[in-house]
């Protein structure tokens, strides 16, 4: 499934989030923001004996222990010598400045969208003060909670420098994080939930995130259902790492992209299908009701799906829902005829793509759409094949083969079962252990 729809889609729906860290900051300043074992260092200088601490801490290559547990030990040694970690930490982000040249399209693509909220565990205030112009709405622990949103929101869920106090940096400000939810612990996770979050460039080193994340993959509405986390990463992810974000976190990855292209390609697709959206709302809810039923024509082109999908996702209907169920159910049966038909060559390679798709979304083992989806299957790999032959079709095979690798990690596992218990031959072999 195309991520620069499905981000469009939920821009349009006014229900897209960006998750930034320090990654983001970064990005902003030019690389002048320091990362976080780079800002601990930062705090040693101030130390009567900064080399020796650092020295004990720290390796050229990286901490000897968890980064929260480095600030704890030099906050208590800042301590003793009368010196406070959060203060320090405060002048040190308060420095920095954005660059202008980089921060002017993400600005200018924030006004445009005044839906588009941030959750950031960036100290800084970069956000409020250089991306967004005018109205917004900023929530921070030391802010008293705005109960009258304006335009865009930010999300200091780890605290800013405007209250050093509030600021989550120390193990022991981690542990009550997670063990003693605060409203903006609380407010993540509802965030996570109501909106598609793009992770934008962040490590995911961080023990408070991972906590939520992976209960929030595990949480009985997203047992088997990934629909809206994606995590953007610069450089290529191995697939095994890939899966490793899959069926721990629900994440969808993508990579080898850059912070500007993720602006410009959601951008450019929103500009074609923002006129779409509201209508396609009330189509889907009439259909999943059983008022109506797309019609065969409107099934037969390729990006029906796409749109269905997307739609299914922006309304906040869950895809793990019995009507949503059924209803894809029956389009995918649909999809599965239409091959059947006479003059049905592009319907093969559309079934592929389809396919693919819900198998992106949603792991189907043991789900209603399990056994509709593997006949679906078996009729897409019997009727493919790598070179030119008669009747079969070459563009379903090449589908399979460029995006095999965005099923999920269980459906891929699933897949590869029945075919061995099918006995199934055919080109697919050519991918199928990927």
């Amino acid at each position: 499934m195309q991520p620069y729809y499905e981000l469009a889609y939920a821009l349009a729906s006014e229900s897209l989030c960006l998750f930034v860290g320090t990654g983001f900051s970064k990005h902003l300043t030019g690389g002048a923001a320091p990362d976080w074992e780079t800002l601990l260092k930062q705090c040693c200088s101030v130390l009567e004996n900064p080399d020796q601490l650092i020295e004990e801490l720290f390796t050229e290559d990286q901490a000897l222990m968890p980064l929260e547990e480095c600030a704890s030990i030099i906050s208590l040694q800042m301590k003793r010598e009368g010196k406070d970690i959060y203060v320090t930490i405060a002048d040190e982000i308060n420095k920095l400045q954005s660059d202008p040249t980089i921060v002017k399209p993400i600005r200018e693509f924030a006004a445009k969208h005044p839906s588009l909220k941030f959750i950031t565990t960036n100290y800084d205030l970069l956000i409020e003060e250089d991306i967004l112009d005018g109205d917004k709405t900023v929530f921070c622990p030391g802010f008293p909670v705005n109960r009258q949103r304006k335009s865009n929101e930010v999300y200091h869920i780890h605290g800013a420098i405007k209250f050093p106090e509030e600021m989550v940096v120390t193990a022991d400000d981690c542990y009550r994080f997670i063990n003693f939810p605060n409203y903006f612990s609380k407010r993540l996770d509802t965030l996570l939930e109501e909106n598609t979050t793009v992770i934008v460039v962040y490590s995911l080193g961080d023990v408070n995130f991972k906590s939520i994340l992976n209960s929030h993959r595990y949480s009985s509405s997203h047992a088997v259902n990934r629909q809206h986390l994606f995590y953007l990463r610069r450089k290529k992810v191995p697939q095994h790492v890939k899966d490793y974000y899959d069926t721990s976190y629900g994440l969808r990855v993508i990579d080898s992209t850059e912070i500007p292209d993720l602006f410009t390609k959601i951008d450019t697709q929103y500009d074609a299908i923002k006129e779409d959206v509201k209508d396609a709302k009330a189509q889907l809810q009439r259909a999943l009701v059983g008022q109506k039923k797309y019609t065969d024509s409107y099934l037969k082109k390729r990006e029906s799906f796409t749109k269905i999908l997307a739609t299914i996702s922006s309304t906040g209907f869950r895809i793990t829902h019995p009507i949503v169920i059924n209803f894809l159910k029956d389009t995918i049966q649909r999809k599965h005829g239409f091959t059947g038909e006479d003059g049905a060559w592009s319907q093969y390679d559309q079934l592929a793509d389809w396919l693919i798709q819900i198998g992106c979304v949603m792991d189907l083992e043991g789900a209603l759409l399990e056994g509709v989806y593997l006949e679906a299957v078996k009729t897409s790999f019997n009727n493919m094949s790598k070179t030119k032959i008669l009747g079969k079709s070459w563009d379903a095979y090449k589908t399979w083969c460029a995006q095999w690798g965005e099923l999920t990690f269980k459906n891929r596992t699933m897949i590869r079962k029945f075919v061995k218990e099918k006995s199934l031959v055919g080109d697919y072999q050519d991918f199928i252990d990927i």
